[in-house]
């Protein structure tokens, strides 16, 4: 069961452009949260904006892990888009954040050892969603397509270099690394992936980039799994805010807050 619990802010620094990182030490929160799972962090301490705003999280230390000084943190990326995002570039360190998580269902993760590559597509911000993956299992055969409109949307390249090698960017402008969609270069090296076995797949990024993986990944070589992108009104299935059509003929209509954000690529109707 999600919790609504305090935090406080450790740090909120600017990463990039209009982009930012924000610790939070939240003990019970860190102590739960899944790959996948998101929080609902309330922007300020009025009313205004009045709904909270959900947010992947990137990383999270429990209790019980080794270095002491990281136990009970978690850390979020955020993009200033809005009024609530541009207050949030206003919190201090040890302020006190209102949040509820968490939220979701996680991504399941791959049966271990495995002979088949791990897959991981991320576009702009989906990046974020993607991350704990890597923490959380030791995939021998990691591959990691970062994508974004320019170079300063690309993030969290040096983390995911701890533990791969195989990490490929793509810019649409060609600022940096190949020229094209993420989806565009993950077709230039699927090559890589024949007669190694059954492959997991991982993405997350906006509806279009997850249609486009959809219609070219073969469902018989690739166990795929798609974190949606949505606006939230509440964060956990009572205002039916966030609903995505799937191929549950008994559920059509599923909420993404709910019974996501993590879906199978292929139970997803893409209109």
């Amino acid at each position: 069961m999600p919790l609504q619990t305090n935090g406080t802010v450790t740090e909120n620094r600017s990463i990039k452009p209009s982009c930012f990182a924000l610790g939070i030490y939240c003990p019970p929160i860190a102590d739960r949260i899944r790959p996948g799972q998101f929080v609902m962090l309330k922007v300020s301490d009025d009313n205004s904006p009045l709904l909270r705003r959900p947010f992947s999280v990137y990383k999270s230390y429990p209790g019980g892990h080794p270095e002491k000084r990281k136990r009970g943190h978690l850390f979020i990326f955020y993009k200033e888009v809005g009024r609530g995002t541009r207050k949030m570039t206003s919190l201090k360190k040890g302020q006190k954040v209102d949040l509820i998580g968490p939220l979701g269902n996680g991504f399941s993760l791959p049966p271990l050892p495995s002979s088949g590559s791990t897959i991981l597509i991320g576009g702009g911000m989906g990046i974020v969603s993607l991350y704990p993956l890597v923490e959380a299992f030791e995939a021998r055969r990691l591959f990691v397509f970062i994508g974004g409109k320019a170079e300063h949307d690309v993030l969290c390249v040096e983390d995911f270099g701890k533990f791969s090698s195989n990490i490929f960017i793509a810019t649409e402008d060609g600022s940096l690394g190949f020229q094209g969609t993420v989806v565009d270069l993950f077709l230039s090296q699927k090559k890589r992936f024949k007669g190694k076995g059954k492959c997991y797949l991982f993405a997350c990024g906006p509806l279009s980039m997850l249609k486009a993986i959809a219609e070219v990944v073969d469902i018989r070589k690739f166990v795929s799994q798609a974190s949606l992108e949505a606006r939230m009104g509440c964060g956990f299935g009572a205002c039916w805010g966030c609903v995505v059509k799937t191929s549950n003929p008994k559920t059509p209509y599923q909420r993404v807050c709910e019974d996501g954000p993590v879906f199978r690529l292929q139970d997803i109707v893409w209109e």
